[in-house]
């Protein structure tokens, strides 16, 4: 496999002559709404719903002593469930990932 070298231009340091590396573009995304909907959003740009449907089988699993953190989870869980699409869909992706 061939390495790439990183783009590089010519400058001035101090009167000398250096090759200094171009740094990389990062794209900037800017969320917008309220905080359920950048959460949604953020959550669809970096996870698939295969993911998503893995996360909610997961923490659906968990059980707390504590009431309060257990009714912030189950409002996540939902939350994931309806960014794939519901229960229904969430349970076609529980059958097509074995789980």
């Amino acid at each position: 496999m061939e390495r790439r070298r990183p783009k590089t231009y010519e400058a001035d340091s101090r009167g000398k002559r250096v090759r200094v590396t171009v740094p990389q573009r990062h794209e900037t995304v800017t969320y917008g709404g309220d905080a359920k909907d950048v959460l949604r959003d953020v959550l669809r740009d970096n996870l698939s719903p295969q993911a998503v449907a893995v996360i909610v089988a997961h923490i659906e699993s968990i059980r707390t002593n504590n009431h309060a953190v257990s009714v912030q989870v189950r409002w996540f869980a939902d939350t994931l469930i309806e960014l794939v699409g519901g229960p229904d869909q969430l349970n076609r992706l529980y059958d097509e990932l074995g789980i």
